[in-house]
């Protein structure tokens, strides 16, 4: 089974991400959008030059719309392509799904997926075609879906670059409760403090709170949505949160329950896979300091992959007023830390190590 075309609706980052995917392994894509500049952008960045025939077959219909769009959309494409595969991206799984098992002529060719990857930034214009390499994709078939139908969507998975795991539609969406939408409230509250806080303060926000808030820049249209939708198990994470701060508010004096708290999220934190799954996150940091001048981190960037090491992340802090700046590489074999550690002090880069 091949997927030789493609039409996919919503021409947002994820929708034109999956196109210049596709495209990028020559799969011909059409994409439509309630906005017709959004829409030309995106056939534009994808497959400029491609026409279809009035009435032709498309063996996957990818619905990459808001959550409130999904249910008069999928009604009109299933018109319009009554034998093809749909497969939806949203960040809910539950209701989509039963708004399809109500439409029992489609139960049959429609299968729930959520790519887990995206950008803060938004519009065909962030869309990037290797977004999705090395992500989960999350694959949420239902009792009626037949297996062709999860064949095409496991297919278009593969080709986007992105790793299948395949979950119950509830369990998604208590899994999305913890990793993703509740971590948006707590990122939105913590940035929206700010509002109130003494101006002469900004200029003090170091790596540590950008961190922390960095999805706060999210769309506020689409997770409107998102967080109404999955209401239920975000407010049982966010219900469990603060009968904990509550009794931290009464404990923090206590040196050891502070101590408690900070073991705790270390433990949490300890958990989270590794870059390509594996289970030991011991990472080996170091600290690069350069000067506040144009091509430096070009040049950091060209000596690491002259050394041929493996950096599993990056960050970047600079304070306001000084001329230097501070580049931490993440690298997780000891032994090739070491190497690159020795290289960088060979090109005359002021190189310290730590690790955790």
């Amino acid at each position: 089974m091949a997927i030789n075309s493609v039409k996919i609706i919503g021409s947002g980052l994820i929708g034109t991400s999956i196109g210049l995917a596709l495209s990028n392994k020559n799969i011909p894509v059409l994409m439509v959008d309630s906005d017709s500049s959004a829409q030309a952008l995106a056939q534009s960045l994808v497959d400029p030059d491609r026409s279809f025939d009035q009435g032709h077959t498309f063996d996957v219909v990818v619905l990459a719309t808001p959550p409130s769009a999904f249910k008069s959309v999928l009604e009109r494409e299933k018109e319009l392509n009554p034998s093809s595969t749909f497969v939806d991206i949203l960040s809910i799984k539950s209701k989509p799904q039963l708004e399809v098992d109500a439409l029992t002529s489609i139960s049959t060719r429609f299968v729930g997926t959520h790519p887990m990857a995206g950008r803060e930034v938004s519009g065909p214009q962030s869309a990037r075609g290797d977004l999705f390499v090395g992500r989960t994709w999350i694959l949420c078939p239902s009792t009626s879906t037949s297996n062709q139908s999860r064949a095409l969507a496991l297919e278009l998975i593969n080709l986007c670059g992105a790793q299948a795991l395949e979950m119950d539609a509830d369990e998604h969406d208590q899994a999305m409760a913890l990793l993703s939408h509740a971590p948006q409230v707590i990122a939105s509250l913590i940035a929206g403090q700010l509002r109130e806080a003494d101006r002469s303060w900004l200029n003090l926000v170091g790596q540590g709170f950008k961190d922390l808030t960095r999805i706060a820049d999210s769309d506020a249209i689409l997770w409107r949505e998102i967080l109404s939708e999955n209401s239920s198990n975000v407010s049982q994470i966010l219900k469990q949160l603060r009968l904990q701060i509550e009794m931290l508010e009464r404990a923090l004096t206590d040196p050891n329950q502070a101590q408690i708290l900070i073991e705790n999220g270390n433990e949490g934190r300890s958990l989270i896979p590794g870059k390509h799954g594996s289970t030991s996150r011991r990472y080996i940091y170091l600290h690069v300091v350069i000067d506040d001048k144009a091509g430096q981190l070009a040049a950091i960037f060209n000596d690491c992959a002259s050394a041929n090491v493996n950096i599993e992340d990056v960050s970047i802090e600079h304070t306001p007023g000084q001329n230097t700046g501070l580049v931490t590489l993440s690298i997780l074999d000891e032994k090739r830390a070491k190497i690159l550690q020795e290289y960088l002090i060979s090109k005359h880069w002021k190189v310290h190590s730590t690790s955790k």
